[in-house]
């Protein structure tokens, strides 16, 4: 009887175990964000749609997201990088804390030359915003200057499609290379899905920002598809060109 007992017990902790979601014991401040868009035409509104997060450049702060959701949310007849008669109001959130909204103003990269629908859009995976208006306690990221060194921790803060509250997680990745602008990562403690990281930050052990989360890229080496967030190296540029363009 007693041999029985434990052997139930042991199955539901077992059971427990595997149905608790998978993620590093690393902490963050609260730095994770997820999208909120109005459209024009409100049957293409997405109250929550992927993530993003705040930088901090030039003394200023800006709001960052992946471009490529643009893919997947947009109306049939936007189909260049153009905001303008489609997109009428663009937010950002903290999941676990509805209430801390950032309202972005301008999208600073726009761009009615570029097609959503070229592979290109995934070269530079990023949107950045100017802010009208930040009523969170988000910690805007700050940019690392200093080269990766394969083989070490990169985390990923955000939240997966499936969630929808509670605190940022933590995914954890170690660092193999970069191809172009891609950082292709070796996978520790991830998701079973990845959907809705999109837009997420990279960041290093101390918080410091080195990519976006973005695609997959297949590594001509090994012929292997790697978890590839977008490398923050031309972000880094499009700032500083628009610094020294006022």
């Amino acid at each position: 009887m007693k041999f029985k007992l434990f052997f139930a017990i042991a199955i539901l902790w077992i059971v427990g175990c595997y149905g608790q979601e998978i993620s590093s014991n690393k902490v963050f401040k609260e730095i994770a964000l997820v999208n909120g868009i109005e459209f024009i035409n409100p049957k293409y509104d997405q109250p929550k749609f992927s993530c993003g997060f705040l930088i901090k450049c030039n003394n200023e702060t800006f709001a960052v997201t992946a471009k490529h959701i643009l893919k997947i949310i947009k109306p049939e007849k936007m189909t260049t990088l153009l905001l303008e008669n489609y997109i009428k109001k663009w937010v950002l959130y903290p999941l676990n804390n509805k209430s801390e909204i950032v309202i972005c103003d301008k999208l600073l990269n726009e761009d009615k030359s570029e097609l959503l629908e070229a592979k290109s859009t995934y070269d530079n995976d990023w949107l950045v915003f100017s802010i009208k208006q930040n009523s969170s306690n988000i910690i805007p990221l700050e940019i690392r200057n200093t080269p990766l060194v394969q083989g070490e921790k990169l985390y990923v803060v955000g939240w997966t499609r499936t969630m929808e509250n509670g605190p940022q997680r933590v995914y954890e990745f170690e660092y193999y290379k970069t191809i172009s602008n891609r950082i292709l990562l070796k996978d520790i403690l991830v998701p079973e899905k990845f959907g809705g990281l999109s837009g997420a930050p990279l960041v290093d052990e101390n918080g410091l920002l080195v990519g976006i989360v973005s695609n997959g890229t297949v590594d001509p080496d090994s012929n292997k598809k790697f978890f590839s967030p977008c490398s923050v190296t031309n972000l880094v540029t499009f700032m500083e060109n628009r610094k020294h363009n006022k």
